[in-house]
């Protein structure tokens, strides 16, 4: 569930570490990331621009609900979404600590190098390769301004240069350029 919400918000990890239950929408399929200053797991949001809302997939969303209502039992005191479900701090809130460690060990399993923001830059650059509009990829990426997420972010893959450049190569051609002037 971490993986998939990380990937698909394309939220930043203490920003995933801040959600706390009510901050999910189910009705509108909605993630509410909000300012509550620094957090007893060490989580605080990054910037003046990360309060915001970020709609999900009603999977998504259908995932979280069936995870609170196996892990957030009666004995859990805290509202975060995420908590460790295993040894001496069983239900307190997950920290960016426990969230490295698990992504180490996954790493190591798979071997394929993936952390958190890697899910971030992958998914800010899907939605810009779906064509997504600049102030939309800002707005999910909790930035000042779409020159940031673009620099920052936006990586496009060898396929997708590719595909725009078979689609602009006959308009890009000197003949092109010549046949238009004549």
């Amino acid at each position: 569930l971490l993986v998939q919400l990380l990937y698909e918000s394309a939220l930043r990890i203490r920003e995933v570490l801040v959600l706390w239950i009510e901050d999910i929408d189910v009705a509108e399929n909605r993630l509410y990331v909000r300012d509550r200053g620094l957090l007893e797991n060490g989580a605080e949001i990054k910037t003046i621009h990360a309060p915001r809302s970020i709609d999900v997939s009603s999977d998504l969303i259908d995932e979280i609900v069936a995870y609170v209502g196996k892990v957030h039992t009666a004995d859990v005191e805290t509202n975060h979404l995420f908590i460790k479900l295993q040894g001496s701090r069983s239900g307190q809130a997950l920290t960016y600590e426990d969230v490295d460690s698990l992504f180490r060990r996954l790493r190591r399993k798979t071997g394929i190098h993936v952390t958190p923001h890697v899910l971030r830059h992958t998914m800010l650059t899907t939605l810009a390769e779906l064509g997504w509009q600049p102030e939309h990829l800002q707005e999910r990426a909790g930035h000042a301004s779409f020159q940031q997420t673009y620099q920052t972010y936006v990586h496009p893959s060898p396929q997708a240069l590719r595909e725009a450049w078979k689609k602009t190569q006959s308009r890009a051609s000197i003949t092109h350029h010549t046949e238009e002037k004549r």
